[in-house]
């Protein structure tokens, strides 16, 4: 399937070696969240387990990554908005668990607006590459919503409460260098240099120890409801695991031989 692309509705999937790339392609929409995009995005994560990347990269075609929900379809809908929320926003959340839940590492290449129900897609994202053109907003209280897409779980503990509550009950709107300064990125770059540095952020993931990774994103989703006691005896089984795996016998004797290791996940 390598170089091969698949499109799902408003989603496509494209395979280029280790590195699976999944695009948001409604930018004539602004890549706003609807029923297609939700479907194409769980479709997607079915196809990655058949590919078997060593690496994910998200993005989205446009001039902006997403507006979050799609207003023209809720406006259409408002007289059942509570029926339609509640068909699409369960298999949307469920997108966003299993996409937290990859094994592999998740690079995200955001532009332009991220918004809304939208903003789930970048905290679901291992590392975060940003242009310089990102504004990021909740915007939910203004359209007399509580929010989904998960900020109410994941913005208290990387930007703390008092900040989570300017996010999300003031609609307070940050751009990419007080996004980068709050710790919601992890790199600024120009515009024109997104799609290098996130396809590059990308391969280095593909090319490093997927075992590894694996076992740190699960030690790190742990952490949150384990005791310390519990913490290091996962990181003890972890430890265990990794250590009979190839990766671990060419990255230890590659660092005693002064060489460049080279891993191949497993």
């Amino acid at each position: 399937m390598t170089g091969q692309t698949v499109r799902q509705s408003c989603v496509s999937l494209t395979v280029d070696g280790d590195v699976a790339r999944v695009t948001l392609a409604r930018p004539e929409a602004n890549n706003a969240i609807n029923h297609a995009i939700v479907h194409g995005l769980a479709a997607a994560l079915d196809e990655l387990q058949a590919v078997a990347p060593r690496a994910v990269l998200l993005n989205a075609d446009g001039d902006h990554f997403t507006v979050g929900g799609d207003l023209q379809h809720l406006a259409a809908e408002v007289d059942r908005l509570a029926d339609d929320l509640g068909e699409i926003v369960p298999v949307y959340h469920d997108v966003l668990r299993r996409l937290a839940g990859l094994d592999v590492p998740v690079v995200c290449a955001a532009q332009g607006v991220v918004a809304g129900g939208g903003l789930g897609l970048v905290w679901s994202s291992d590392v975060v590459i940003a242009a310089t053109s990102l504004r990021l907003a909740t915007g939910f209280a203004g359209l007399g919503l509580s929010g989904d897409g998960g900020s109410s779980w994941y913005l208290p503990r990387l930007v703390g409460p008092r900040r989570a509550r300017q996010l999300m009950l003031q609609g307070q709107r940050l751009g990419s260098e007080q996004a980068l300064a709050w710790g919601l990125v992890d790199e600024v770059v120009a515009p024109d240099r997104l799609e290098a540095v996130a396809r590059q952020r990308a391969a280095e993931f593909a090319a490093g120890p997927t075992v590894a990774y694996a076992q740190i994103k699960h030690l790190l989703r742990a952490s949150d409801h384990n005791t310390l006691g519990d913490q290091l005896e996962a990181e003890r089984a972890a430890m265990v695991d990794c250590a009979g795996s190839d990766d671990a016998r060419e990255g230890i004797l590659s660092f005693a031989e002064r060489r460049q290791p080279e891993f191949r996940g497993r």
